[in-house]
């Protein structure tokens, strides 16, 4: 299908607005931990890692692994699909496995869950996240109208 040649063309026009959802931030980066490392589309350089085992979180106390629940993500840089989203609101997250872009000048949000994890990446016309938006409740309806009225651009 190649679908990563698709995927190239249209982040390369730069003038559609890509979002990338979960699984699918993690299949932008170079590689995976997972199932003893993969290749992924290699888009955003940078390696999607687990979590390990045992997680602890800053006082000593054992994390779950996937992390699922709400979570806090403190915005890192300004962009439009932030626009009327609170600094540190509530996302839903449902992932083993978080992503650590090679280039931190694209992480536009992170999250703290037993090490500081990389939740949202922005370049050019392309805004990904590890959490989900369509079950965040308001914070997430607002992040897909500002997808949805966003031209791109930053």
């Amino acid at each position: 299908l190649q679908c990563d040649v698709l995927l190239k063309d249209v982040l390369s026009a730069q003038h559609k607005p890509v979002l990338a959802i979960c699984v699918g931030l993690q299949a932008l980066m170079t590689s995976s931990q997972e199932n003893e490392g993969v290749d992924c589309l290699d888009i955003v350089p940078g390696e999607v890692r687990f979590f390990g085992n045992p997680l602890k979180d800053q006082d000593g106390q054992r994390l779950k692994v996937p992390h699922m629940g709400w979570n806090q993500v403190r915005q890192r840089a300004p962009h439009p699909l932030w626009q009327g989203i609170a600094d540190n609101t509530r996302f839903y997250f449902v992932h083993s496995y978080y992503v650590h872009a090679a280039d931190r000048s694209l992480v536009a949000g992170s999250v703290e869950y037993g090490v500081s994890a990389d939740a949202a990446l922005a370049r050019d016309n392309l805004f990904a996240v590890q959490f989900h938006p369509e079950k965040s409740h308001t914070a997430g309806l607002q992040l897909l109208r500002n997808f949805m009225e966003w031209n791109g651009q930053c």
